[in-house]
């Protein structure tokens, strides 16, 4: 039984940090992945029992009330849930979901938690202006005009799932419909020579084989052979990046061999470096020959030339020996 329990209670490092109310999305559907994953669906299943034919839940006839989910086994969902709750106050860092956990400490029913975070974060303000934002998403972005220069295949997917979040925020009644998510991933290729016409090709072969108007096609359809047609375009991008850089690498390695930049510096040259490098070298002394002195000093107009200025340094030698002498 140890084992068992051990490998059926999740740890709140495997969870995604709720922190803003933006994140509830991306949180959810993490959260019920690792859940499942884990087995313990059981843990966020609505607290009352459901019809399953109508999806509903059951009312009790004579109290006229919800009638409460009543687990198999008490004793095993008692621990399951007490391990569970302690994930909850770990990953549930906002201050309504705070509150919410914090509300059902004494029980510490999970279910419950998780069925009221759903329901507030479903019909929050903040929720609302997300799906405002995620519309006006899909309503205005084009891929020509996003500046992408990835990948399209990760534009076409980053746009379906931005699609995906709109709908998941939207009652039933308010979703949109297939067609028109069809047709904000449609109007998004405007502009892009290679994908604009994927659908109008699309009804044309419906057309020619003879299929009754009108030619619908799902989004998920739609999504694949967009990304089908990219997948050229996108190996195309990735071979003229690989040949760009060993270009350059042969470039740094053999230089320039244009006959038309005769004025080139020397230094530029690999050949002319290597023969400075061995006229530098003295065989006979086993290392470098000695440098030329600097004389720019008495290039300088009014200054002593090289030749006089040793004469008056010897001269001045002279004259302080031969005092030193006569004393």
């Amino acid at each position: 039984m140890p084992k068992l329990l051990s490998s059926r209670v999740s740890n709140s490092r495997e969870h995604k940090v709720f922190r803003d109310n933006k994140s509830w999305l991306p949180f959810r559907e993490a959260l019920e992945t690792t859940v499942m994953s884990h087995n313990l669906l059981a843990m966020i299943l609505p607290p009352f029992e459901v019809d399953p034919n109508t999806d509903e839940f059951v009312i009790d006839p004579l109290s006229g009330k919800k009638i409460p989910y009543e687990p198999d086994n008490q004793g095993l969902d008692k621990i399951q849930r007490t391990r569970f709750f302690k994930v909850l106050v770990n990953v549930c860092q906002t201050p309504v979901a705070k509150k919410i956990v914090n509300q059902n400490r004494d029980t510490m029913d999970t279910r419950k938690v998780w069925y009221e975070l759903c329901k507030h974060y479903q019909n929050s303000m903040s929720s609302k202006m997300r799906s405002q934002e995620l519309l006006r998403y899909a309503h205005t972005a084009q891929l020509t005009n996003s500046g992408h220069h990835s990948a399209h295949q990760s534009w076409i997917t980053n746009f379906s799932e931005t699609i995906c979040q709109f709908q998941a925020l939207q009652t039933d009644e308010n979703k949109p419909s297939d067609q028109m998510c069809v047709d904000f991933l449609n109007n998004s290729m405007r502009g892009t020579t290679h994908l604009e016409c994927v659908l109008d090709t699309y009804y044309t072969a419906q057309r020619a084989a003879g299929t009754p108007d009108p030619f619908n096609i799902t989004f998920k359809e739609c999504v694949e052979r967009l990304i089908q047609v990219a997948q050229p375009h996108d190996a195309t991008l990735g071979q003229n990046r690989g040949r760009g850089s060993r270009s350059a690498i042969f470039h740094s390695i053999l230089g320039d061999e244009s006959d038309e930049e005769e004025d080139s510096d020397d230094k530029d040259d690999p050949q002319a470096s290597l023969e400075a490098f061995k006229s530098d070298w003295d065989c006979k002394s086993g290392g470098r020959k000695e440098r030329k002195e600097d004389n720019r000093f008495y290039k300088k107009p009014g200054a002593l030339s090289q030749t006089q200025n040793k004469s008056h340094n010897v001269g001045t030698y002279r004259s302080f020996s031969t005092g030193i002498v006569e004393r």
